[in-house]
């Protein structure tokens, strides 16, 4: 026997879908009872923050147990653009109580999507791409560590709000398509403290919002992804915000992550932005513990731990991008750090300038300096194309014994071998 189904027209309507972080936690040691009344109690201070006429029409819906579907709908002639002011002001409220200690810490993701319903077996049911979509929202509120982000069709139904935060334009796992993450950064909101200079937050949104315009890219601006650039900014836009909120930014800190990773925008940046929540690229001590084979017969167990377990150290080893044709440095130049190669290639040049080796991505050089009486270049290093470079300082590489050692070796095997590597 078929079910009993009716079809119901579409709805334009704006979801929020909110998701309680730690239940997992929170819960592990209640009897049946407890979690029941828990999860009520939770239920309840949601809706007590939602359901306010300034916000109806809403619906909520309990979502396994420590979420909710709330879906924010048309009242009277309202467009959708109304309908979007009043679920951003919903959620800010939310976010509020949550500061409040009213409700549990709860991440919230809102989407602009169209749903239908149907009766199934006497039952509503409600069925739309939307809900996929805020649920990968909810999802990146973790990844990025911020309690609320929109797409971009929710921030376009705002009113010029300056604390509107571009995070960047993100595909996460199992969606084919980019999403342009937004958030709100307000005082008393995230981790900024209720008593910030607006003033001082609005620079900083600013400054952050153009750098993350130059992360995406704008194809009908002509604006292209300068990652270069892009890091500068999000740098100094770090800053300002320790030195406003006292803490770290994570948002920005992922993107800053992700350059570092992926120092260019790979070959289908353009079409989907930030691939998140994926496989992501060996680190960078795996790369150098796979240098070559005879370096890997020689590592032991505290080499390999420094390279690939305690990683700590990469973060000694800055970004540095070059053009082709950059000199990196010149023969008899005073040793100034090592450099490792993420991509494009170097030639290492004689006192006569005739090519000794050709040196491609994943190979490091300079380190051969330190490891000479002199502790100069033996060598001129050019760039024989655009390259993305890592190079730890001379103080840096002195602070990391461990570290000193893995080069000293790759040194002495280069020796053996020739290969003038500076």
């Amino acid at each position: 026997m078929k079910p009993d189904r009716e079809t119901e027209g579409t709805r334009e309507v704006v979801i929020m879908l909110t998701d309680m972080v730690g239940y997992s936690r929170l819960t592990s040691d209640m009897t049946p009872d407890g979690v029941r009344d828990f999860v009520v109690d939770y239920h309840r201070s949601l809706a007590r923050v939602i359901r306010r006429d300034a916000y109806e029409p809403v619906e909520i819906e309990p979502s396994a147990g420590d979420g909710a579907l709330i879906l924010f709908g048309k009242r009277g002639d309202d467009d959708v653009s109304s309908i979007g002011r009043r679920a951003l002001a919903a959620a800010v409220d939310l976010g509020y109580a949550v500061t409040r200690g009213e409700v549990a810490k709860t991440r919230i993701g809102l989407f602009k999507g169209d749903i239908v319903e149907a009766q199934i077996n006497g039952k509503k049911a409600k069925f739309g791409a939307g809900f996929a979509v805020a649920s990968r929202l909810e999802e990146l509120c973790d990844y990025f560590d911020i309690p609320l982000l929109m797409d971009r069709d929710i921030a376009m139904m705002q009113d010029d709000d300056p604390s509107l935060v571009c995070i960047g334009r993100v595909t996460p796992l199992n969606l084919n398509h980019p999403l342009h993450l937004l958030t709100v950064y307000r005082p008393g909101l995230h981790h900024i403290p209720a008593d910030v200079e607006v003033g001082a937050l609005n620079h900083f949104i600013a400054q952050k919002n153009e750098a993350i315009e130059l992360f995406c890219g704008n194809k009908l601006l002509g604006i292209d992804p300068d990652f270069p650039e892009v890091k500068r900014r999000l740098e100094r836009a770090k800053e300002i915000f320790y030195r406003l909120c006292g803490s770290v930014d994570m948002a920005t800190e992922r993107i800053l992550e992700y350059i570092r990773d992926t120092p260019y925008p790979a070959q289908d940046f353009r079409q989907l932005g930030m691939k998140v929540l994926g496989s992501k690229q060996d680190k960078l001590g795996v790369r150098l513990f796979h240098l070559s084979s005879e370096l890997l017969k020689a590592i032991d167990e505290e080499f390999y731990n420094a390279l690939v377990i305690d990683t700590d150290w990469e973060n000694y080893f800055a970004l540095e991008w070059r053009k082709h044709g950059d000199v990196i440095f010149r023969m008899n130049d005073e040793a100034d750090g090592i450099y490792y190669i993420n991509s494009g290639s170097v030639v290492t040049l004689d006192e006569n300038d005739r090519v000794i080796v050709t040196l491609g991505a994943g190979n490091i050089f300079g380190e051969m300096a330190y490891f000479s009486r002199e502790r100069k270049r033996n060598a001129t290093v050019v760039a024989a194309s655009d390259l993305v470079l890592r190079k730890i300082s001379t103080g840096d590489f002195e602070k990391l014994p461990v570290i000193q050692k893995i080069f000293k070796r790759i040194a002495a095997q280069r020796q053996t071998e020739g290969d003038g590597a500076a």
